[in-house]
């Protein structure tokens, strides 16, 4: 009896010893992870924006009878595509892009991992988000959930934060940029851009763009006195007569920080990333000088620029 006593003695000290040199954690108290270089991440946690009837209720419209809510998506099962520059700290002041596709992968174009290097930005973007996807059940669901759970993970400038995507997806960034400028503080809409104004469609009298739902006048007074945005288009883009005529009817004329830019010779696609940079400057120094270079076309046609 003495002896088993003893072994039981020597057991628990050799517990006690253990569990001091590998402690047990808790599960969900460990911090997340910082990584740096290009990973796919998932996220634990959905923040209560993303809900779709808040989303709802701050666009003031109801949700789709032939769609789905879309709150169902468990936000564990979601992945994204991330790239934070291999010199970030968190006093350098970087800022975050939520890209939204207009196919189903998140990805960062290839190559430009030396643009968001040199401009301090940090680069995510939803898989399984393209244009097939319900908007605000889903593509802006996704990417408010990214902002959340980045800042969470990183020490990101709120002033910072932009929101950018193409074709479909950069219609779906000019939605959220516009609802929310309260956490977007810009957005870069590439070859896709809604407005929330009834536009005329040239040469069709009596026709009209269908409009976004528009923002309630706070978020749309915050977007006129802080928001930067760029519309990006090129010569041969099949949206650049709509995205002309937004711009000059749009946001031009209520917004005081936008630019406009026109890529010689592109298509319906990704911009080079010389022409991508514009926009990133534009986003990080317009309304820090007296007078902001917003695009002034004249005879409202906007002047193709050619990078420097």
């Amino acid at each position: 009896m003495a002896l088993r006593k003893k072994q039981a003695m020597t057991l628990c000290l050799a517990v006690v010893l253990l569990a001091c040199v590998f402690p047990v954690v808790p599960a969900g108290a460990d911090e997340p992870e910082v990584r740096t270089g290009a990973f796919e991440a998932v996220f634990g946690e959905r923040c209560s924006a993303s809900n779709l009837a808040n989303i709802l209720r701050r666009m003031q419209c109801r949700p789709q009878a032939n769609r789905s809510l879309g709150n169902g998506y468990r936000i564990g099962n979601e992945r994204y595509s991330v790239y934070v520059p291999p010199g970030y700290s968190e006093d350098a002041g970087y800022g975050l892009l939520v890209w939204i596709s207009a196919g189903e992968r998140g990805d960062m174009p290839q190559g430009w991992e030396t643009l968001l290097d040199k401009h301090k930005l940090i680069w995510v973007g939803a898989h399984r988000s393209g244009n097939q996807h319900n908007v605000p059940a889903r593509r802006m669901a996704l990417a408010l959930d990214a902002v959340y759970n980045m800042r969470k993970r990183y020490k990101i400038e709120r002033d910072r934060v932009y929101v950018s995507g193409i074709s479909g997806g950069g219609r779906a960034a000019s939605i959220l940029a516009m609802h929310y400028p309260d956490i977007f503080r810009g957005g870069v809409f590439v070859v896709g851009v809604d407005c929330w104004r009834e536009i005329a469609i040239p040469g069709q009298p009596g026709r009209v763009w269908k409009p976004m739902p528009k923002p309630r006048p706070q978020y749309l007074g915050m977007a006129r006195r802080r928001g930067r945005y760029v519309l990006l288009t090129g010569d041969n883009d099949f949206n650049r007569r709509q995205t002309q005529e937004f711009y000059e009817k749009g946001y031009r004329k209520s917004l005081r920080h936008v630019l406009y830019l026109q890529v010689p010779g592109m298509g319906h696609g990704m911009p080079p990333a010389e022409w991508y940079e514009k926009a990133l400057v534009f986003l990080d120094t317009a309304g820090t000088r007296a007078k902001t270079p917003t695009q002034k076309a004249p005879s409202g046609q906007p002047p193709s620029q050619k990078p420097k």
